[in-house]
């Protein structure tokens, strides 16, 4: 039996959670330890850690390592929240803490953070019908907060909000001195709230459900409710139940963890963040799902094992979320689809040739999806300007690499790229020639369809003796396509040694 061990550093409270898979093929935890750290305070004050919390976080991790070897586990992450890097002196932490340990903490983005998240509530058996007409998924931090947006099941936006559980205690702290403290500090949130809901809610959608992801609040309105976190709760009923919760509710429920239960400035911004949401959002029912990025990392690690099946198509998601920043910018739907379909057979009648993992089809795709967006800010400086779209823009589901290898491909489509050499603080040299590679197939793809009349029906691939051989039904004359086609193909050839060779029969 596998087990494993993960373990979070966030920004209030350091969390190591132990995962098997029982008979059923779901996960379960075995052990579960919470430990208050306030990271965040010490950033948020003096911008580094302070050197007594280096030595509380050194003490608890060390217990944990002996918790892990109890267990006799030998597979185990740790990870750290992207609030950590903010510090000046994270470098130095992380190393003090090797050093002392023996554990290597990874910092993750904040993409990759909210996935993990992410990843573990899209991986429950309801989550699909949760999100089929529409939903909002609210992960909250103690620095940031992530709102993701579902309409008829799929992704339409992610939004990164830089307004956390932590941030609104020390507003509430520095408005102390006012009676109406509380109503001042929602007043901040609703601003927030708002911009996201004026910007990407539709005005005639109703939101179905609000998904919250597992914080000790969410456990706590279950308890007091009797409810399991996957029931549905009525957002008025939720709402009732907030008035009621106080400090002292906590001693009626000794089970919770209990990371706020003695912090009642942390409890009393958690109840404002809630009301703020479900005010807002104004949805039908809440659902409060106890995850956290600790279930996320072990599904990652179980269904890389083949021990745990994810039916969820992550992949469409970031499909989904590449659309949506095109349609955003306007770009020019036709023209996308094409190319789109013309890389994904670029890709597959190369895959003999390029070597690239399966995943990198999927970032073919993004980059096809997304090389125009730029042009809705400057023409002129396109390629600039949709790579700082793309960077700019949270697409749940890849990691801060595979974005910036999507942008930079982008940025480099019409122009000479520029050697390893200038890029080499960016991207391994694999990485590199990764993107170099998705360049040469989209380079390949836009010249197939310069005019952006999809002058083709159909388009059949193959190599052979060291060409590739694409086979277009042509609708029109492809007189410009081809004459535009050498210059793409000379680079490809380049790139792969592999020369594309255009064939096309014109139909009538």
């Amino acid at each position: 039996m596998k087990i494993f061990a993960a373990l979070y550093v966030g920004s209030y409270e350091t969390a190591l959670k132990i995962f098997t898979v029982d008979r059923l093929n779901k996960l379960k935890e075995v052990e579960c330890q919470r430990v208050p750290i306030e990271i965040v305070q010490d950033i948020y004050y003096n911008g580094k850690i302070s050197k007594e919390t280096i030595s509380k976080m050194t003490e608890v991790l060390k217990n944990m390592k002996q918790t892990i070897d109890m267990y006799q586990i030998t597979d185990y992450k740790i990870y750290a929240g992207p609030l950590v890097e903010k510090a000046d002196n994270i470098l130095f932490v992380i190393n003090q803490i090797h050093q002392k340990t023996g554990m290597k903490i990874e910092v993750l983005s904040n993409s990759e953070q909210r996935f993990l998240s992410y990843r573990a509530v899209a991986s429950l058996p309801n989550f699909d019908e949760s999100v089929s007409k529409s939903a909002a998924i609210i992960d909250i931090g103690g620095a940031s907060l992530q709102i993701t947006l579902f309409i008829n099941g799929k992704v339409r936006t992610t939004q990164h909000i830089g307004m956390g559980t932590a941030t609104v205690r020390e507003s509430l702290r520095q408005l102390s001195q006012f009676i109406n403290r509380k109503e001042q500090a929602l007043q901040i949130m609703n601003k927030e709230i708002n911009v996201f809901i004026n910007m990407f809610v539709p005005e005639d959608l109703q939101i179905e459900n609000l998904i919250i992801l597992g914080d000790n609040l969410t456990s706590t309105v279950n308890c007091l409710l009797g409810k399991e976190d996957n029931d549905f709760i009525k957002a008025d009923e939720y709402l009732n139940v907030l008035k009621q919760i106080n400090a002292d509710t906590f001693d009626n429920f000794g089970h919770i963890p209990n990371m706020i239960v003695d912090n009642n400035d942390m409890l009393e911004s958690l109840l404002l963040f809630h009301k703020a949401l479900v005010d807002n959002f104004k949805p039908k029912n809440i659902f409060t799902q106890n995850v956290s990025v600790n279930e996320g990392m072990a599904f990652q690690y179980f269904s890389s094992k083949k021990q745990l099946s994810v039916g969820h198509d992550f992949e469409q998601d970031v499909l989904t979320a590449a659309w949506a920043i095109a349609k955003r910018y306007s770009s020019y739907q036709p023209h996308l689809k094409a190319l789109e379909y013309v890389c994904s057979h670029i890709f597959d009648a190369m895959k003999k040739y390029h070597g690239l993992p399966k995943r990198y089809k999927l970032l073919v795709r993004c980059v096809a999806i997304l090389h125009d967006c730029g042009k809705y800010i400057s023409i002129a400086q396109a390629p600039e300007c949709s790579y700082s779209i793309i960077m700019s823009s949270e697409i749940l589901g890849l990691t801060h690499i595979e974005r910036e290898m999507i942008a930079t491909a982008v940025k480099y489509a019409s122009k000479d790229i520029v050697p390893y050499e200038n890029l080499a603080n960016h991207f391994t040299l694999e990485e590199y020639l990764a993107v170099v590679q998705m360049i040469a197939i989209l380079r390949v793809a836009n010249a197939l369809d310069r005019s952006h009349k999809q002058k083709f029906k159909d388009v059949k691939m193959c190599v052979k003796k060291k060409e590739l051989l694409i086979s277009v039904e042509a609708t029109d004359s492809f007189v410009l396509e081809k004459g535009m086609f050498e210059k793409s193909a000379d680079f490809f050839e380049n790139v792969f040694d592999i020369r594309p060779v255009v064939k096309e029969q014109l139909i009538l």
